[in-house]
């Protein structure tokens, strides 16, 4: 009789560099070419036991109710542990070739995609070699889109939307449902499920249901998912000296050892029309900034500017109705959980 692998995903000593954009989903939940951690161990492993130790008692209840099959931690071996520290935002941009040939060796039917369009006559238009395009027969791809292959393989995934005058580079991949206007997309980047994109965009990564719609620049950046980038808003990847970035979270700084690297947004957060931000910005959860330049940290649930608060009704409120825009729910769960992590790390009365 077989035994069952047990794999623990201990996020106890998470670095707090990494906090901003995990206080609502876990590394592990990220989707990351059209694939999570978790989607991929069940994948290879369907028999495996998966257990969890979070950060902190909350965050773990949550992540235990989303995902009832995980397990809680307990004191045992395990036959492997996984560490979020492999999960850098910095480090993934530099690994997005590698998690989009992880997508077409988990899912053989893009190799048939291929084969369901003649390049030739789709009215798209293909720079490199057109076996490195892979696109699913259920998206639309209208005349005068322009793929560059030269770099890596691009992925088009089921639903995506993508409008005329698109210049798109590999390695790069579209999530299901998303939509692409008038964008420019280069350098290596990953793009969730139900986005909406435009502009400029080089070498990020965007999570599920984030939008960035419209001009501006978005550069060696990381996006969580529920968050909007207003029209025109920028954001800066390269300092003036080309020194090495780092970044701020609270009282800790992480040095990158990149000098290319703009900012790390994170979850529910929203950017006004025409802001910049500098350099190694990052916002954590459930900020909502309007001043014209942002740098450094801004703590959770920011309001305009450093040092004001988002008022938490107003916050849930909105919250729900984002999300229904994309037919999602907050679930009860979630919303208890966001109240108390709100009451946990806003420190005013409410």
């Amino acid at each position: 009789m077989s035994v069952s692998k047990t794999i623990l995903i201990d996020e106890r000593n998470r670095p707090k560099v990494l906090d901003p954009i995990s206080r609502f989903h876990s590394f592990f939940e990220w989707n990351l070419g059209g694939y999570s951690l978790l989607d991929k161990m069940k994948m290879k492993h369907p028999s495996t036991k998966i257990y969890y130790a979070g950060k902190d008692v909350e965050f773990q209840r949550l992540i235990l109710q989303r995902h009832p099959e995980i397990l809680p931690f307990k004191e045992m071996a395990y036959d492997e542990t996984i560490l979020p520290e492999n999960h850098f935002p910095w480090e993934l941009q530099r690994v997005v070739t590698s998690l989009i040939e992880d997508s077409l060796n988990f899912n053989k039917d893009w190799k048939k995609f291929r084969q369901k369009y003649k390049v030739k006559s789709s009215g798209f238009h293909v720079v490199g070699k057109d076996k490195h395009l892979y696109v699913h027969p259920n998206a639309v791809v209208y005349p005068g889109v322009v793929f560059d292959t030269s770099g890596g393989p691009i992925l088009v995934d089921e639903g995506v939307k993508i409008s005329s005058f698109s210049f798109l580079e590999g390695p790069l991949y579209i999530g299901k449902s998303s939509q692409i206007d008038n964008a420019r997309i280069t350098g290596g980047t990953l793009i969730g499920n139900n986005c909406r994109i435009g502009g400029e965009v080089e070498n990020s990564i965007i999570l599920d249901y984030s939008n960035k719609h419209h001009e501006g620049f978005l550069g060696h950046s990381f996006v969580s998912s529920w968050v909007n980038l207003g029209a025109l808003s920028t954001t800066s990847d390269l300092k003036n000296n080309y020194g090495i970035v780092k970044l701020k979270t609270g009282d800790v700084e992480t040095n990158t050892g990149t000098i290319k690297f703009g900012s790390m947004l994170g979850p529910f957060s929203k950017i006004a029309i025409g802001v910049m931000l500098n350099t190694g910005s990052v916002t954590d959860i459930g900020c909502n900034l309007l001043d014209s330049r942002v740098s450094g940290y801004q703590s959770p649930f920011t309001w305009i500017r450093s040092g004001g608060h988002y008022r938490l009704e107003d916050f849930i409120n909105d919250t729900r109705k984002i999300m229904a825009r994309r037919s999602i729910n907050l679930l009860p769960f979630e919303e208890e959980y966001l109240r108390s992590l709100y009451v946990s790390l806003v420190d005013i009365k409410i």
